[in-house]
């Protein structure tokens, strides 16, 4: 994979390129402030003598000279490759960019103080970003799973905050989280077997024996008869069957299942506990009047952002997504000297910081302009312009420490009311277009909706679109359908966080009741109607979506392909993740096996 170093428009080779300069500047600084201090103490030795009658000689020790020292015992490089590695160290600028962002903020002090980083060289830490800069005002949010949160009190926070100048909110740290104690969970054996129904399955496919693994096929299915599910999830499908023609059955044989349900059990036990509250509350609905609707997967913005940092330190979802969208816009907007990239969807616009980076350090020169035109992820709210003022502010004083022409343009036009003539597109500019995981908000039983928004996208003729989305579909089914999809792509997800996060951990549980399990009842909903807030489809959907528009896709390069392995290799992420490549064109990260999350390029 050295060859990868060698080509400038990589996007992680340029970042590894930039920390090297810099430490090679801070180096030759050191040797001259080294030498410099020499030459005063070589001054020094010369003056005394001529002030001590009783000294006839300067010191006999000729000064040090470190040129020497410097130049055969150099200190070592600790982004140094090492010829035994499989993989350079290419993904630096992930989580530790050449530039340390954490005191950054809108105040000149801010500023100065990272011009400051910048001029030495230090590193930019995402992670000290993020827990430095912890609090946004309600309406801010990810660009990632930002459909955690719908409505009332949840108003929706993604991705963690870019900056933080609305609110202080650097009050709330992380060391909180183990004083929350998790909900008692009740324990008790296993529920007796309910009668005979349909088996579906929830085994992932085996696991692929190289990565990335090309898939030629469809998604594996997730029915299966032959194969065998735990026999917990098997007796939630069942009783998921009967939900709504025998509902006091189901509700009897539901109560059976949740005691051996738990929040703090195996990953089967947690993922059937919220599976079997959403299934619950479908019975519910049958009765009349149907119960209040629950608030306990509402969360506060500032415990959801803190639930996020939890989880994209535990699992590389949104570093998977954002790095191979990064890569697809570089490579198509190599040459380009103008760059207009539309976001639909945004929220913090932290996904533009590598990639205003590696265009502030490509090889064929700086742009000479960069415009971003930000339409506003709908769970902003109805009033998104003090959030997106904020975001259009943050990455303006961050391009401005690069060097960078840079502009961002508000559309705060509904949806519904975008055209072609909303957006102010110039001749000579190279369009990106970005969905990322967002574009699934509009899906519902007609297409109609998605198809005009891509209409409108073709429009602008982009040299590129990306589209990140979940890879499940729980769009255009019934039921017993929806819930058995759901729930064989829930089950891995789960399971994902048991390498990284303990049992016990206050903070696993939080973040899979507030982020996962929030979205679980949101898919399955207690009826068919605008309950359903997560209607997401899989890649065979977004293809003929999307292809049905006038737009082709484009493969992902050997580059992205191969810094999404070394993502996954540089971070010391489980063994059971695993890229899988499926044509015409898409590369999902997959936990033993099963998609999750597919990222692909189009235009």
């Amino acid at each position: 994979m050295a060859y990868m170093c060698a080509d400038s428009g990589n996007l992680m080779a340029i970042a590894q390129q930039v920390i090297q300069q810099k430490q090679q500047q801070q180096q030759q600084q050191q040797q001259q402030q080294q030498q410099q201090q020499l030459q005063l103490q070589h001054q020094h030795h010369h003056q005394i003598p001529s002030l001590n009658p009783f000294s006839s000689n300067p010191s006999p020790w000729p000064p040090h000279d470190n040129a020497y020292f410097d130049h055969h015992f150099p200190f070592s490089d600790p982004f140094a490759m090492e010829a035994s590695l499989p993989f350079p160290p290419l993904l630096a600028h992930l989580d530790h960019a050449p530039f340390r962002l954490s005191d950054f903020g809108s105040s000149s002090a801010s500023a100065s103080a990272s011009a400051a980083a910048v001029a030495v060289g230090e590193e930019f830490d995402s992670d000290e970003w993020m827990e430095s800069l912890i609090g946004e005002s309600p309406a801010e949010s990810s660009d990632l799973m930002s459909d955690a949160w719908q409505g009332g009190s949840a108003a929706g926070v993604d991705l963690p905050p870019f900056f933080s100048d609305a609110f202080e909110i650097n009050r709330l740290i992380f060391s909180d989280a183990a004083k929350i104690a998790p909900p008692a969970a009740v324990r008790s054996p296993s529920p007796p077997p309910l009668p005979p129904l349909e088996v579906f399955s929830f085994d992932p496919p085996p696991a692929p024996p190289s990565q990335p693994k090309k898939d030629t096929g469809s998604i594996p299915q997730d029915r299966d008869p032959k194969s065998t599910s735990p026999p917990l999830l098997k007796s939630l499908l069942e009783c998921a069957r009967i939900a709504d023609s025998e509902p006091d059955r189901a509700a009897r044989s539901l109560a059976k299942i949740k005691e051996s349900t738990s929040e703090l059990g195996d990953p089967t036990e947690r993922v059937a506990f919220y599976f079997a509250e959403a299934l619950s509350r479908r019975i519910a609905s049958s009765f009349s009047p149907p119960p209040p609707a629950s608030t306990s997967y509402d969360s506060s913005p500032e415990e959801f952002t803190l639930c996020y940092k939890i989880l994209n330190d535990a699992c590389p979802y949104s570093k998977f997504a954002h790095l191979t969208a990064n890569q697809a816009i570089l490579e198509a907007t190599e040459s380009a000297t103008r760059i207009h990239i539309v976001d639909f969807g945004i929220v913090q616009g932290i996904q533009w910081a590598a990639l205003l980076q590696a265009l502030a350090t490509r090889s064929a020169g700086k742009p000479t302009q960069i415009r971003i035109s930000g339409i506003p992820s709908p769970l902003l709210g109805a009033s998104p312009a003090a959030s997106l003022a904020a975001t259009g502010a943050r990455l303006r004083d961050f391009a401005a420490l690069l060097d960078l022409d840079f502009e961002f343009v508000p559309i705060l036009t509904p949806i519904h009311g975008l055209s072609q003539s909303t957006f102010r597109i110039d001749p000579d500019e190279s369009v990106a277009v970005n969905f990322m995981v967002q574009l699934y908000h509009l899906l519902g039983d007609s297409p109609e909706a998605v198809h005009r928004v891509l209409r409108i996208t073709q429009s602008l003729h982009p040299r590129v679109v990306t589209l990140g989305e979940y890879e499940v579909n729980l769009n255009r089914v019934g039921f017993v359908e929806r819930f058995a999809r759901a729930l064989a792509y829930y089950a891995p997800v789960f399971d994902s966080l048991e390498p990284a996060m303990s049992r016990d951990s206050a903070q696993r549980v939080r973040v899979e009741r507030f982020v996962f399990g929030h979205r679980i009842q949101s898919a399955l909903g207690p009826g068919e109607g605008p309950d359903r807030t997560d209607r997401m489809g899989d890649r065979d959907e977004w293809r003929a979506l999307m292809e049905g528009c006038g737009l082709q896709p484009v493969p992902l390069s050997n580059y992205a392909v191969s810094q999404a392995k070394l993502l996954l290799w540089n971070y010391d992420y489980s063994a059971k993740y695993a890229l899988v490549e499926s044509d015409p064109g898409f590369l999902s990260l997959a936990w033993e096996g099963r998609p999750l999350l597919t990222v692909s390029s189009w235009r």
